[in-house]
């Protein structure tokens, strides 16, 4: 059976920001709170936000497989990764792409996708 959490209609779409099997846990559109600041910002934000989303399902970055980072311009990438890097684990890093493409709001720079597992507690 599906779970699914956070369920909006956030810029005209309805949708889930997660949908959890038994042993999965899909995170989808993750934005940042605010758009107010640089990339930096919004990529801390985001990842602020995903940090939480895990934690709701009793998971953390470990238990994520990959991230898909959208940017709005690849000028923003050198900004993002240095916040990646500040926020993943260097020793278990997910994995990672990032692509550039218009986003649903002019003013949003980056979103985030990402697949995790649930360990059930295990860790």
């Amino acid at each position: 059976m599906l779970e699914r959490h956070h369920i909006t209609d956030r810029d005209g779409a309805r949708r889930a920001e997660i949908v959890a099997s038994p042993d999965l846990i899909f995170l989808s559109g993750v934005q940042p709170e605010t758009t107010d600041g640089d990339a930096k910002d919004q990529m801390r934000s985001a990842l602020a936000r995903l940090d939480a989303l895990l934690d709701e399902m009793g998971e953390d970055q470990r238990s994520i497989f990959v991230i898909h980072v959208w940017l709005k311009d690849m000028r923003y990438f050198s900004a993002m990764n240095a916040v990646w890097n500040e926020w993943a684990d260097a020793d278990a890093p997910p994995a990672r792409t990032c692509v550039s493409g218009e986003l649903s709001r002019p003013d949003l720079l980056v979103e985030l996708i990402a697949t995790a597992c649930r360990s059930g507690g295990a860790r």
